[in-house]
């Protein structure tokens, strides 16, 4: 998925990825060596993390019913935006964005104190609150968020913009279109 934020926060990701799971001490066998212990991916979850909603498990027909091709399926894509978070995200039937969706233990009011988004819109889905916001570096708005209050924090859906084709629509319309149609799948709150 190449989406906007995907792409240049993507990139800065996997570079990362790579250089933490590179390790940087001596091989003598060509491997990259390590120079602390490994440790398992399980030992470092939370049971804050496990009592989170896992977005992956959204419906193959509800994602295919809202126009997301449940085959780009991609889970753990870009957390570092949500700390904490569960993510999955989705290429649109559109091809011109991706739909990302956040599982998250923060309130609306956490993601409204933020400093590195802006543009904060109250508004609903469903029957739920919701506030819509961007990134505050993305003036062209070619990335929209909108989170939804849930008792477990809250859960955000991102449309981002595929830099290689270019905004086609209102990535806010498509956003609020998707939560409204996925809304029913989120956990009871």
């Amino acid at each position: 998925m190449t989406g906007g934020g995907m792409g240049v926060r993507g990139a800065a990701l996997v570079v990362g990825a790579v250089l933490v799971l590179g390790g940087c001490g001596k091989s003598t066998d060509g491997a990259g060596a390590s120079s602390t212990p490994a440790t398992s991916a399980a030992a470092t979850t939370t049971n804050k993390d496990a009592a989170l909603w896992d977005p992956c498990s959204l419906p193959e027909s509800a994602l295919t019913a809202t126009g997301l091709d449940p085959a780009t399926k991609e889970s753990g894509v870009f957390g570092n935006q949500f700390p904490g978070s569960k993510t999955c995200g989705w290429r649109s039937n559109a091809k011109w964005y991706d739909l990302t969706v956040y599982s998250i233990d923060k309130t609306l009011q956490d993601i409204r104190n933020r400093t590195d988004f802006e543009g904060f819109t109250t508004t609903t889905v469903g029957s739920h609150d919701a506030v819509q916001f961007f990134w505050n570096d993305d003036p062209n708005r070619l990335n929209c968020f909108i989170a939804v209050g849930l008792s477990q924090g809250s859960v955000t859906f991102e449309a981002q913009t595929r830099y290689s084709i270019g905004k086609q629509g209102d990535p806010c319309v498509e956003t609020h279109r998707h939560a409204d149609d996925l809304i029913k799948n989120l956990p009871a709150s």
